[in-house]
C-alpha cells in the first residue's frame, strides 16, 4: 500500500490469544528489513505517520500484578511516546503503565526518571517489577545495565482494572484519556511475561535477543551471554543461592525462622530456565509444600536442588545447602529509594524494620563523596552513584533481617525557570519558554527542557503548544534531566479561550538579557530585552518586593525603559551585612480587543558588590562579549606571535591561547589603550571604546595649581581592596603620597569638597554618581612656581594581593 508492505495478520505467539489489531490500514505499523533482518516501523520515513496497535488488556495484568516486558527496538528520537502501553482506556490516573522511547517508565503522566535513552542503535530494553511492588521499586535495564530512577513516588502502588482494559503497542494515553504522540521508531521483538523473571532468565532472554538482532556489542563484557547465544537444549547446570536468607557469620550457614513463610532460594536458577525442584533432609524441620520450602520448628536441614530436565534437556547435577531454622521471630526492613539526591542537601535516611528495633545504614558504593554521620543523615562531597545498606541485626527475640540497599544518584541542583502562560485562543500555537540555570552558581546550563500536556486540550511538539479546538483549561510540564543535574519539573497552566493569546519574550542568562551584574554606573536597558507576541504593544516594568534595598531606579517606558544605579541620596541604603541584592522585576503587557492579557513574567537578578569575579562574571553575558573576544585575540596574536604562551597545552601557540587573556587584568580587551584593572578601577566599559571619559583628567584653573579628577569606587563598595595612589612630585622621581592623614601641607595634597555637603570642607569628599562610585577632585597645596617650578599629580592603582594585607 503506497508502496510500503502492510502486516496481513497478526498473532500472539505464546498462544494465549493476545491479539492487537488496527483496521486503518494508514496507520499500520510497516513491514521493513534493516541489515537483513525484520522489524515493524512505527512514523518516520519508513512506517506510517501516527502508527500504532491496540487490543484487549490480559486479566494477568490486573491490580498490581509483577511482569516483565523485554523490548528489541530503536527510536528515532528521545521523548516520551511509548513502545508499549496498558491499562484504563481514560488515562485515569494510577491505572496505566507504560514504557517510554526515552527509557523511563510511565505510571500515567507521572515516570520512573531512568538515567536511560533507548533512541541510538538497537537496544533491548528490560522492565521488571513484582506484584505488588510500588512505582520506586520497578526496575529498568537497558543492554543489560540496570538503571538508576527518580521515581515519581517511592510509595504507591498501581491498581489496573480488572476489565475494559487496553494494551497498546507505539503509543500512549495522556491524563485525560487522549492518545498521545505515536512512537517515531520501530521494534524487532516484543516479549511480556504476567510475573517477574528471575535475573537469569532475563539474562538469557537479553542473549537470546541481542544474538538474534546483532545487537551483542551493547552487552557489557561480564554478561554470561556475550560471546555465545543461550541454548534451549542439552546439558545443564544449578547455580545455588540464597540471597533472601541470612548468613550465620559464626559458621558462614543461611538461616531462616519458624515465623518466615515459605520461600525459593533467590539467585538460584538452572542454566536451563527450568523450574528447580527442592527436598529437605528432614521435613518435620522444613517440609516442601507447592514447590516452596516452608520451615516448621528450630533446627538445621540440608536442602537438596534438583532439575530433572525435559525433552530438551538432561537432568541436572544436584546441588545442596546446609539451612538452620531458628525458633525466633523473623523481621523485615522496609528502605525505600530515595531518587535522585542534590550534594547540597543533607540526606535524610528512613527505613523501617517490622520489629520495630532500629535500623542501621553503611555506605557501601560511593565512600568518597558520602559520608553517614548519626546514622540517620547521609553528607554528599561531590557527584556519582550512591548506595546505602540498611540493616537490623536482631536481638534474642528477633533474628537478623535481610539488609536492604538502594542505589541513587547524586547530582548538582537545577533550577528551573518556567515562565508563565497566560490565556490563550482555539487552535492557537505559542511557544513554551523554560531555561534551566545551576542552582548554586546561577549560570545558565546547555540542558533544553522538554514539554508534555498533562491535563487540558492540547498538544505540544517540541517546545511549540498547540491549543485545540475546544474550550478548557490546560497544564503544560517543563521537565529537565541531565547525568550532572538533578530532574526537576514546573508546570504553568493556562485556560484556552476565544480570544487570541500574547506572550512575553523576556531575555535572562542569554546574550543581550538580564543576568546577575555588579553594582557599577552601567544603566541597564530594560526595553531591548524583552517584547510582546502582539503587534504594537508596550511592556510595563514594575520593580517588585521590598529586598532590593533602592538599589536601582526605573526610567523610561516600553522600549526606552531602564534601570539606573540609585545613590544614597535617592534612597539607596547599601548592601549592609549581605553579600548581593536580590532584585525582583516584574514584565506587563496589557490586552485589548483582539488579545488576552500577556501573562505576567517575573524575572529575578542578583546585584552583587563589586570586585574582580563579578566584573568578568557580568560582560560574558554582554551582547559584544563574543565579537570583542575575537578582535582582541586576532590583535594579540599579530603583535605577539609565537612569542605567546601556551596556555591551553595543545602544543601550538594560536588564536584560543590569546582569547584565555582577554579576562585578565593586565590586558586591554577594548583596544582603547586601557587595561581591564584600570576600566574597573575607574568605572569604565571594558568591552568599548571608552578610554577618554575612563581615564582621570586634569583641571587647569590658570591659576599655577595642579588637579587632577577621576571616578573611583567609594569605600563602602571597595571590598576588593582597589587602592588609588594619589601622589605629587617636584622632579619625576621622588613622589609624595596623599593620605587622610596627609591632607594638606605634609603630602601638599589636598582632596577638595564636592559632594555639596559643606561639613566636609576640612578632610575633602567627592560627588556621589550612584553605582557606588564617586567623582574625586585632587589640588596641590602650592603652585607651581611656589614649589619651585614644576610640579605634577598621579594616580595609580594597586589591587590586594590575594591573602596578604598588602598592595
Amino acid at each position: 500500500i503506497g508502496g510500503k508492505t502492510q502486516i496481513s495478520s497478526w498473532g500472539d505467539r505464546s498462544g494465549s490469544s493476545n491479539s492487537l489489531a488496527q483496521s486503518n490500514t494508514s496507520i499500520q505499523p510497516v513491514y521493513v528489513v534493516n541489515g537483513g533482518s525484520p522489524g515493524l516501523a512505527f512514523g518516520g520515513s519508513q512506517g506510517n505517520s501516527g502508527a500504532y496497535m491496540s487490543g484487549n488488556m490480559p486479566s494477568s495484568l490486573s491490580g498490581s500484578n509483577g511482569f516483565t516486558l523485554i523490548v528489541a527496538g530503536q527510536t528515532t528520537s528521545s521523548g516520551l511516546d511509548r513502545f508499549l502501553h496498558f491499562g484504563a482506556n481514560a488515562g485515569t490516573a494510577g491505572q496505566v503503565i507504560g514504557l517510554t522511547r526515552s527509557g523511563s517508565f510511565d505510571f500515567n503522566n507521572g515516570s520512573n526518571g531512568f538515567n536511560a535513552n533507548m533512541s541510538s542503535n538497537l537496544n533491548i530494553g528490560v522492565f521488571r517489577r513484582n506484584a505488588g511492588s510500588s512505582y520506586g521499586e520497578s526496575e529498568f535495564i537497558l543492554n543489560a545495565t540496570a538503571q538508576v530512577g527518580s521515581p515519581i513516588s517511592t510509595s504507591s502502588v498501581p491498581n489496573l482494572p480488572s476489565s475494559g482494559g487496553e494494551l497498546l503497542l507505539g503509543i500512549g494515553r495522556a491524563g485525560n484519556g487522549a492518545l498521545g504522540n505515536p512512537l517515531s521508531g520501530g521494534m524487532k521483538e516484543v516479549m511480556f511475561f504476567s510475573g517477574a523473571l528471575d535475573d537469569f532468565a532475563v539474562r538469557r532472554a537479553e542473549g537470546y535477543l541481542a544474538h538474534k538482532w546483532g545487537s551483542v556489542s551493547s552487552l557489557p563484557a561480564n554478561h554470561p551471554f556475550k560471546s555465545s547465544r543461550p541454548v534451549f537444549g542439552g546439558t545443564q547446570t544449578i547455580t545455588l543461592a540464597a540471597t533472601n536468607l541470612g548468613t550465620d557469620p559464626a559458621d558462614n550457614k543461611k538461616f531462616t525462622s519458624i515465623f518466615d513463610s515459605a520461600f525459593v532460594l533467590e539467585g538460584s536458577y538452572a542454566t536451563s530456565g527450568l523450574p528447580l525442584v527442592y527436598t529437605t533432609s528432614n521435613a518435620a524441620i522444613m517440609e516442601v509444600s507447592n514447590g516452596k520450602l516452608n520451615p516448621l520448628a528450630g533446627g538445621e536441614v540440608t536442602v537438596t536442588v534438583n532439575q530433572p530436565g525435559n525433552t530438551n534437556y538432561s537432568a541436572a547435577t544436584a546441588q545442596t545447602m546446609v539451612i538452620k531454622i531458628l525458633a525466633t521471630r523473623p523481621q523485615t526492613i522496609t528502605f525505600a529509594n530515595p531518587g535522585e539526591q542534590s550534594f547540597t542537601q543533607l540526606l535524610d535516611l528512613n527505613a523501617s524494620s517490622s520489629s520495630g528495633l532500629p535500623v542501621s545504614f553503611q555506605v557501601t558504593a560511593g565512600t568518597n563523596i558520602a559520608t553517614i554521620f548519626n546514622n540517620t543523615k547521609v553528607k554528599f562531597s561531590g557527584l556519582g552513584t550512591v548506595t546505602v545498606k540498611a540493616t537490623q541485626a536482631g536481638d534474642s527475640e528477633y533474628i537478623a533481617a535481610v539488609a536492604v540497599e538502594q542505589t541513587f544518584l547524586v547530582k548538582r541542583p537545577a533550577l528551573l525557570l518556567f515562565d508563565p502562560i497566560g490565556d490563550m485562543g482555539k487552535g492557537q500555537t505559542f511557544p513554551a519558554r523554560a531555561k534551566a540555570f545551576d542552582a548554586i552558581t546561577r549560570k545558565p546550563l546547555p540542558i533544553t527542557p522538554t514539554f508534555s500536556i498533562s491535563a487540558g486540550p492540547a498538544t505540544a511538539s517540541g517546545k511549540m503548544i498547540t491549543c485545540g479546538n475546544s474550550l478548557g483549561s490546560v497544564t503544560v510540564e517543563a521537565t529537565i534531566s541531565s547525568n550532572a543535574y538533578q530532574t526537576t519539573v514546573e508546570s504553568q497552566g493556562f485556560d484556552v479561550t476565544n480570544k487570541d493569546g500574547q506572550w512575553i519574550s523576556f531575555k535572562q542568562g542569554e546574550k543581550g538579557g538580564l543576568r546577575d551584574l555588579p553594582l557599577s554606573r552601567k544603566p541597564i536597558p530594560l526595553g531591548p530585552m524583552a517584547s510582546s507576541s502582539a503587534p504594537n504593544v508596550n511592556i510595563t516594568y514594575q520593580i517588585w518586593g521590598t529586598g532590593h534595598k533602592g538599589v536601582v531606579i526605573k526610567k523610561g517606558q516600553g522600549k526606552n525603559a531602564r534601570l539606573v544605579f540609585a545613590k544614597t541620596t535617592d534612597g539607596f541604603t547599601g548592601f549592609g551585612s549581605d553579600d548581593e541584592i536580590t532584585l525582583v522585576i516584574k514584565a506587563s503587557a496589557a490586552g485589548n480587543s483582539s488579545y488576552n492579557d500577556a501573562a505576567v513574567i517575573t524575572r529575578t537578578v542578583k546585584i552583587k558588590k563589586p570586585g574582580k569575579s563579578a566584573f568578568f562574571d557580568e560582560r560574558r553575558y554582554d551582547d559584544k562579549y563574543d565579537i570583542m573576544r575575537n578582535k582582541f585575540a586576532s590583535r594579540l596574536l599579530k603583535r605577539m606571535g609565537s612569542k605567546l604562551d601556551d596556555l591551553d597545552g595543545d602544543g601550538d601557540s594560536d588564536i584560543e591561547d590569546a582569547k584565555l587573556l582577554f579576562d585578565s587584568d593586565h590586558f586591554d580587551s577594548d583596544g582603547d589603550g586601557v587595561s581591564n584593572l584600570l576600566e574597573r578601577a575607574f568605572g569604565g566599559n571594558s568591552l568599548s571604546n571608552d578610554r577618554r571619559t575612563a581615564l582621570p583628567r586634569p583641571i587647569n584653573k590658570k591659576d599655577g595649581k595642579q588637579r587632577l579628577s577621576f571616578l573611583k569606587y567609594m569605600n563602602a563598595y571597595n571590598d576588593e581592596g582597589i587602592d588609588y595612589i594619589i601622589e605629587r612630585s617636584t622632579d619625576l622621581r621622588t613622589w609624595t603620597r596623599w593620605t587622610p592623614a596627609t591632607q594638606g601641607a605634609t603630602s601638599g595634597i589636598k582632596l577638595l569638597n564636592i559632594s555639596g555637603d559643606p561639613s566636609n570642607n576640612v578632610g575633602g569628599a567627592g560627588k556621589e554618581l550612584g553605582g557606588g562610585m564617586e567623582r574625586v577632585v585632587f589640588e596641590t597645596v602650592q603652585t607651581a612656581t611656589a614649589a619651585g617650578g614644576k610640579q605634577f599629580l598621579r594616580v595609580r592603582i594597586g589591587t590586594m594581593i590575594e591573602n596578604a594585607n598588602k598592595f
